[in-house]
């Protein structure tokens, strides 16, 4: 450690170094909660995407650079689960949380019913993409068995496992609000 990072360290009060650590716990724990949500997308077959929701909630409570971190590697675990070509849903899933970030961070509240209507569009949208990429680019055979056989439950099932995600995600949030003592703490309670 070189001389200058010492007398930083040193600068800070008690209360800075609680809420850095507080959002190195909360940031750790909201990326391992993601990839704990790619886990039952795995099976095969119908499955809700559940890394959707997580990346909303990510969107929802943290900075605009986590939540791109965060819509990469949700749409690397959606990519690696439907078999897609990896790094179409990341994209995706990247501009959606970015736009989603902007949204809590100027206009929404953080509400539960906000978390559900995005998470929501997220779903549907994903969807409708895949649907314009599988049968309007590349011509597949079987438009309306693929909308109302799979496309459609999905997107449903996406939005039905977006409460336990927001239970999940809960008391994080909660970290995130928690009273901070000094100005300085509060100035750099998003950072790392």
């Amino acid at each position: 450690m070189s001389k200058q990072q010492k007398q930083q360290r040193q600068r800070r009060t008690r209360s800075e170094q609680r809420t850095l650590r507080r959002n190195f716990i909360r940031k750790t724990a909201s990326l391992l909660i993601l990839l704990l949500c790619a886990v039952p997308m795995l099976g095969g077959g119908m499955h809700a995407l559940w890394v959707i929701p997580a990346a909303v909630c990510i969107s929802m409570n943290e900075d605009m650079y986590f939540c791109i971190a965060g819509g990469v590697a949700a749409g690397f675990c959606i990519d690696l689960a439907c078999g897609n070509a990896l790094g179409t849903n990341a994209i995706y899933m990247v501009c959606f949380c970015t736009l989603v970030n902007l949204l809590f961070e100027q206009i929404l509240r953080r509400s539960f019913l906000h978390f559900m209507v995005l998470s929501a569009a997220c779903a549907f949208l994903h969807s409708i993409l895949r649907w314009v990429l599988t049968v309007g680019i590349f011509r597949t055979e079987g438009r309306e068995l693929l909308w109302q056989g799979l496309l459609i439950p999905v997107a449903v099932r996406t939005v039905i496992a977006a409460v336990p995600v927001y239970l999940l995600y809960l008391p994080l949030s909660r970290l995130l609000t928690k009273r901070v003592r000094s100005m300085d703490a509060a100035a750099i309670r998003r950072d790392w």
